[in-house]
């Protein structure tokens, strides 16, 4: 959905107020957008970063207001929105690609490829298709689960299309900027190579190596928790990362294991909150991003429930695999009843 078909949409709903989400390499822009919208509606903007579909801000900042429009993301089907969220996709122009590119693919006896892309090079990987069929190779682009809207798209919590053709594929190649969604396809498509085409140098790079890395450094946290005495299973509080359950799970797990365990809840996770915690180590059960992107920026380690079950054991195999959401638990309604403070 453009801006104009938005605005028409708002119109047919008829609604008054609206809260704009746009993401941080849009916001020089926020002044235009703003009063594009603002010329028929009552506009406000959020100044705060959010990550995705999966994160509408909390209850306090879209109370009150009739719509959230969101830039620059895709929606999540399966998450039930608490009111009405529109998604303004924005996709990169398609970027011509010499034929001579797939010539690394020809050289490692690839034939049969998993083509995937994160959403806003939906259009390039529909451009890449048919070049590749053009040049011989049999190209899959893997189902899309409840989670994604689109066949071939992946998230950074979601691969559920490289899944549904990793058996039947040579290797996969990937359209997306750093290597954060390929090493998770690589790691969770029964270890077949994964290519990302870089549109930056129009090359074709295999990142196996860069995935082994990425091993060394994840398995060296895990053993770290291993030894662990105090730990802080957090839940993170987002509608579309909420997932109580295997919080719970997870703390049940480790007071099993005798650890001096808390729950937490958190919108952002903070490095020095969990400091003053002095907790040994973190669980969380957010976005899977987090534990792996930021990882320098903790003192203690901080792993996946997927990470935690491997290293503790509860798991049967010993593989590594990232950690997916395939879906959320339902948060609970503020009841609309007041109460008094209580002084303890």
């Amino acid at each position: 959905m453009d801006k104009e078909e938005a605005f028409k949409q708002l119109k047919r709903m008829n609604a008054k107020k609206i809260l704009l989400q746009i993401p941080d390499g849009l916001k020089p822009q926020a002044f235009d957008i703003f009063n594009y919208f603002a010329s028929d509606f009552n506009v406000i903007v959020s100044s705060s970063s959010f990550y995705g579909a999966c994160d509408i801000g909390n209850r306090e900042i879209y109370e009150g207001v009739d719509c959230i429009v969101q830039l620059g993301h895709t929606e999540i089907p399966n998450i039930n929105y608490p009111l009405p969220v529109i998604f303004i996709e924005y996709y990169y122009n398609t970027i011509e690609i010499d034929d001579s590119t797939f010539d690394v693919l020809k050289s490692d006896g690839i034939n049969k490829i998993g083509l995937l892309s994160s959403v806003q090079y939906y259009n390039e990987m529909l451009y890449i298709k048919d070049r590749l069929e053009r040049n011989g190779f049999s190209v899959y682009v893997g189902k899309n689960d409840g989670r994604l809207k689109y066949p071939g798209q992946v998230l950074g919590c979601n691969f559920s299309t490289a899944h549904s053709v990793s058996l039947y594929v040579d290797a996969f190649l990937l359209i997306s900027t750093g290597l954060f969604h390929g090493i998770g396809v690589q790691l969770s498509s029964d270890d077949r190579d994964v290519y990302i085409l870089d549109l930056n140098d129009k090359k074709i790079h295999n990142i196996r190596h860069d995935t082994d890395i990425f091993l060394k450094k994840r398995y060296a946290r895990m053993e770290r928790a291993l030894n662990a005495k105090r730990f802080c299973v957090v839940v993170d509080t987002k509608i579309g990362q909420y997932r109580m359950k295997i919080a719970n799970e997870i703390y049940e797990k480790l007071k099993a294991l005798n650890k001096n365990v808390i729950m937490t809840s958190a919108d952002n996770i903070n490095p020095a909150d969990f400091e003053n915690f002095m907790c040994d180590a973190i669980i969380f059960t957010g976005c899977p991003r987090v534990p792996i992107d930021d990882e320098e920026k903790f003192k203690m380690p901080v792993l996946t429930p997927t990470e935690f079950d491997l290293i503790f054991g509860f798991k049967k195999s010993k593989r590594y695999v990232m950690d997916e959401i395939v879906s959320v638990d339902k948060q609970e309604e503020n009841k609309n009843t007041e109460t008094k403070g209580i002084n303890a």
